[in-house]
């Protein structure tokens, strides 16, 4: 049988997509007589017993979801002639998340919350039937032509993750790995707050048109996380209102509780954010969540660009890219110049001891005079008046001059 056609039935097309992980192509399913989506995974994959076995329980899962913000999965198996592995999906003529990032770059807000907004509506629905997608990323968020937005790849989600460490294809580790829940890129069991977590660094990059983070390894990213805080949306396009931007960081959050309870909470708070409503606690709960609240860290201790739940935290500049916050140090108050300080006050008895001292003076020179009394046959003496210390002093000079010529 052709190459052409999978499981007797479907007629592969044009290439549409592909990664590491799998290709997806155009087909036709001469059964039913429309057009699907058929994805088949990488040659790699099929050799692992324990992956196939994986896929096959989430696909099933998957192809339970129906509805309009869901992908649907529609058949899967193995194709015996080819020995590929296949997943059949409703096919979407349109544009995925990732095209749009790479045609237009960022979008503005109302074209991110018509493209978020379905996202999370497919997620509330699959987080009820207790599905959790594990890969929300630009790739697998799908536009029609007539403005229905759809999440893909439900199927394999799960299957791929444990997969993740073995795959060093180009991009394929790194561009998934970007929108990790920290507790995920862990290897920690993951409920429904990891796609929330994925989904705000969808809305993130699609209104700055950069990642939070600019990692070059899972390692990087995960520490990154922990030690830094994203620079604020508002700080990277004046287009986003600071409501917004902290309805975003909240599902930024490090800590799983710290973020939203569900996507449909989610939902009305990026809507309510836009105009100009803040998320309940946003403060504590968004990136200053990040950090723990027992101890002060380097972190907690930077310069300010805003101070958020009592936290200065460090702008970064957004063609630097991510840096981590510098340890504040305050600045040393500089010693006052000789010049500013002035003349200590002396106390009363200070007076009566100068007054001592410059007596003791007066004497001493008479005494000199009246020994110099063989050399000169008269001492000139006058005498000494002042109302002040340096009166006598001024006195006391004149005595010794004319004294002593």
């Amino acid at each position: 049988m052709s190459d052409s056609i999978v499981a007797g039935r479907y007629e592969l097309g044009e290439r549409l997509g592909y990664g590491g992980m799998s290709t997806v192509q155009l087909a036709l399913d001469r059964r039913l007589e429309r057009q699907v989506a058929v994805k088949l995974l990488a040659e790699h994959l099929a050799d692992d017993s324990q992956f196939v076995s994986r896929f096959r329980r989430e696909a099933l899962s998957a192809a339970r979801l129906v509805h309009p913000n869901i992908v649907q999965v529609f058949d899967f198996g193995l194709d015996e002639a080819s020995g590929r592995h296949y997943i059949v999906m409703e096919y979407i003529h349109g544009r995925s998340g990732a095209e749009i990032l790479r045609e237009e770059t960022r979008l503005g807000v109302a074209d991110t919350l018509e493209l978020v907004d379905g996202a999370c509506r497919g997620l509330a629905h699959a987080h009820r039937m207790g599905v959790i997608h594990r890969d929300v990323k630009p790739g697998n968020i799908m536009r029609s032509d007539d403005g229905a937005v759809k999440l893909a790849d439900f199927g394999i989600a799960k299957a791929m993750v444990g997969q993740m460490s073995q795959i060093t294809q180009a991009g394929s580790v790194l561009g998934t790995a970007a929108y990790l829940a920290p507790e995920q890129a862990s290897g920690a069991e993951v409920g429904p707050a990891a796609d929330l977590y994925g989904l705000g660094v969808v809305t993130y990059q699609l209104l700055a048109g950069r990642l939070p983070y600019d990692a070059n390894s899972l390692t990087e990213l995960a520490m990154m996380q922990q030690r830094e805080f994203p620079i604020r949306l508002e700080e990277v396009t004046a287009d986003v209102p600071p409501a917004l931007a902290s309805a975003v960081e909240k599902a930024l959050a490090l800590r799983p509780e710290e973020r939203y309870a569900s996507a449909d909470e989610m939902r009305a708070a990026l809507h309510d954010g836009a105009r100009g409503i803040a998320p309940e606690g946003a403060d504590e709960t968004a990136a200053t969540a990040m950090l723990p609240r027992d101890e002060p860290t380097a972190a907690t201790r930077a310069v300010p660009s805003t101070q958020r739940g009592g936290r200065r935290l460090q702008p970064i500049a957004p063609s630097a890219g991510a840096v981590a916050p510098a340890e504040y140090e305050p600045i040393p108050e500089m010693p006052p110049s000789p010049r500013d300080v002035p003349p200590p006050r002396r106390s009363g008895a200070g007076r009566i001891l100068a007054v001592v001292l410059v007596a003791g003076v007066i004497a001493a020179v008479i005494a000199f005079a009246v020994g110099t009394m063989n050399a000169s046959p008269s001492v000139q003496l006058s005498p000494v008046d002042g109302d002040t210390t340096s009166e006598v002093v001024d006195e006391m000079n004149g005595l010794i001059e004319d004294n002593t010529e």
